[in-house]
């Protein structure tokens, strides 16, 4: 296992830190889908719509510079792609320029970093007006399903016609709705990718629906062999509690989650908390920890905590 010192992955954080925040905070005003997405230059980025006519998603892959080893490329996916894809490309160049891994982002025919109405639909489950959190409620929701289809089906199988993959090395990365989804894609196909990255994931939508998920896959693994999996748990620390009910903490809802699901035996779970960033700002350094994790290196001294496979107490009911 190639271990990257401290100081690269901080150096490299830092960088992904400010380039994410320079393009995120132009303005303090300006929401994300106001935002101009980064276009990344380089001939081994391609860009390409792909799914229904009327509403297709744009896809950003980016290519390994070197050959494919036997077993073919690795790949990461990564959602919110306008967004995500520059930050992991500019992270696979820093810290990892060489490995053979494909980065492929799943975003929207968009020139902004989001597309706030595609997203909410894509990410989430069915969810009643009451059930936003306090966000804007006219919103459509519930495409999660076809959404995860059309990643299983149409866009891996576009993917491994133009390059050659490993179906046993692949990735999925998602932040905040985004995260909540990815954790909705190992609950519901744990099978599809060997590993997941959920950064500062949505739990509290839908009035925490996802736990219901959770549960009912847990004990699917006492009865159901799964492959082997790993899951990155990553929360910020900017966010405020609900004095009235604690586990609405979004870190401490995080590290619940990655308790019990360690404590199941079943899968490899690893958990970080970003005491400094908060829910927007912790986007980079949560790709480029991503993207150490997905190759199966070392983050650094100290930066992500293995979780035990036995708990106990509260958090482990």
């Amino acid at each position: 296992m190639k271990r990257f010192s401290r100081r690269s992955v901080l150096c490299a954080s830092a960088a992904l830190l400010w380039a994410d925040r320079s393009a995120a905070q132009p303005d303090a005003g300006q929401r994300g889908d106001t935002i101009p997405a980064e276009v990344i230059g380089d001939p081994r980025v391609e860009t390409f719509d792909l799914g229904p006519a009327g509403a297709p998603w744009r896809i950003f892959v980016g290519r390994p510079r070197g050959r494919a080893p036997d077993g073919g490329y690795s790949v990461i996916f990564a959602l919110d792609g306008n967004a995500s894809f520059p930050l992991l490309w500019h992270a696979r160049e820093a810290l990892a320029p060489e490995a053979p891994v494909v980065i492929v982002g799943i975003g929207y025919p968009t020139p902004y970093r989001f597309d706030a109405d595609r997203r909410y639909l894509d990410l989430t489950p069915l969810t009643p007006p009451g059930n936003f959190g306090g966000r804007r409620s006219d919103r459509a929701t519930g495409g999660r399903k076809v959404f995860l289809d059309f990643i299983e089906g149409e866009l891996s199988a576009e993917i491994a016609r133009r390059l050659p993959i490993d179906p046993a090395r692949r990735s999925l990365f998602g932040h905040s709705l985004g995260g909540l989804f990815t954790l909705h894609a190992l609950y519901e196909r744990p099978h599809l990718f060997s590993g997941y990255i959920a950064a500062d994931p949505s739990i509290w939508w839908n009035k925490g629906s996802i736990l219901a998920e959770e549960a009912r896959f847990r004990e699917s693994l006492t009865a159901t062999p799964v492959p082997p999996i790993r899951l990155l748990m990553e929360n910020s620390g900017g966010e405020r509690r609900v004095a009235s009910d604690p586990r609405s903490d979004a870190a401490f809802s995080g590290r619940l989650a990655a308790e019990r699901l360690a404590g199941t035996g079943k899968i490899e779970v690893f958990y970080r908390v970003f005491p400094d960033e908060t829910h927007p700002s912790m986007l980079g350094p949560a790709i480029a920890d991503g993207l150490l994790f997905h190759l199966g290196h070392d983050f650094g001294a100290g930066t992500a905590e293995r979780m035990p496979v036995a708990v106990g107490g509260p958090s482990g009911k």
